[in-house]
């Protein structure tokens, strides 16, 4: 019963540590840095940041350049 509460508390915590959306970071240059870092190191969650594969992170945030942007809901 302990192992379980152990594990279902911790998975949380490992899960969000890795992906990680535009929405965690402030700035473009931010998302970038965090970006090329877990790319570089060959880890997971970096993808997520670059929905056009252009190699850029987070291009609506400011700082970024703006284009292809998600269309904001009404």
């Amino acid at each position: 019963m302990v192992l379980f509460l152990s594990i279902a508390l911790a998975t949380p915590l490992f899960s969000t540590a890795y992906a990680k959306a535009c929405k965690d970071f402030s700035t473009h240059q931010e998302a970038q840095a965090w970006y090329e870092k877990r790319k570089k190191s060959g880890q997971t969650g970096w993808k997520s940041l670059d929905r056009d594969g252009d190699g850029y992170a987070c291009d609506c945030l400011p700082g970024g350049n703006g284009k292809k942007c998600p269309k904001k809901k009404k």
